[in-house]
């Protein structure tokens, strides 16, 4: 009986041994797994269907596919013939999106190389890489000069900018006076007809945007909060 029981117990630790980890270890939290990329569809346009590839990374945070949907939707044909700017790039999405639905160009600033290098990756697949210009950069750095006044000597360009700030949420609230500058800069020199899109969580205060007439849309946790900037003599 004893060696009977011995053998059980022998046969139990062997069994933990096989599977790396015993019980105790099994309760505890390990590391999370690693996330493979995954596609990214995107929804309108002469390239409706095909993927966007996503990294997986966890800096970076897709808009949903609905979401992007209602984004769209309310943008309509302002998109048509545009300049895209998209100044917390990350996956693209929405940024493809755009060409995808008739902008005539788009920026990207994304301050991971490796996202840069799936941006790219994707512009090729698309067949969009001759109107996308990609910069690896902090947007606090690069964005006041895409966004601020022309020089004096530049020609000039009246075509209509989508700009889209859509940063890590909390950077809404960790760095928001540097981002409600970049907002005041787009209102401020945007061309007539722009559009300028915020994404937020929905608990966030509104208040944490410039005061200005905002569209207001919320879609489960995520608030998009939409502005076309009103034409101010000797500021546009």
């Amino acid at each position: 009986m004893n060696r009977r029981r011995k053998n059980k117990s022998d046969n139990f630790r062997r069994s933990s041994d096989d599977t790396g980890a015993s019980q105790d270890d099994r309760s505890k939290p390990g590391k999370p797994a690693k996330r493979r990329p995954i596609k990214l569809r995107i929804i309108g346009g002469h390239m409706r269907g095909r993927t966007v590839v996503y990294h997986g990374a966890d800096f970076t945070r897709p808009m949903k596919d609905s979401v992007r949907e209602n984004l769209f939707n309310i943008l309509g044909q302002r998109v048509r013939g545009s300049d895209v700017v998209d100044l917390f790039a990350g996956t693209g999405a929405v940024m493809f999106e755009s060409l995808s639905r008739g902008a005539s160009s788009a920026i990207a600033i994304e301050r991971s190389r490796h996202a840069c290098s799936f941006l790219k990756s994707s512009a090729e697949t698309l067949g969009v890489a001759d109107k996308l210009r990609v910069i690896n950069s902090d947007t606090f750095r690069i964005a006041p000069g895409l966004l601020g006044p022309p020089p004096a000597d530049a020609p000039l360009n009246d075509t209509p900018r989508v700009v889209f700030f859509c940063p890590p949420y909390e950077m809404w609230e960790s760095r928001n006076q540097e981002l409600r500058d970049l907002v005041n800069l787009a209102i401020a020199h945007s061309p007539p007809c722009s559009v300028i899109v915020c994404e937020t969580d929905k608990h966030q205060e509104e208040s944490l945007l410039p005061t200005a007439n905002w569209d207001h849309r919320c879609y489960g946790g995520t608030r998009l909060s939409i502005l076309e900037p009103e034409l101010v003599c000797g500021l546009q």
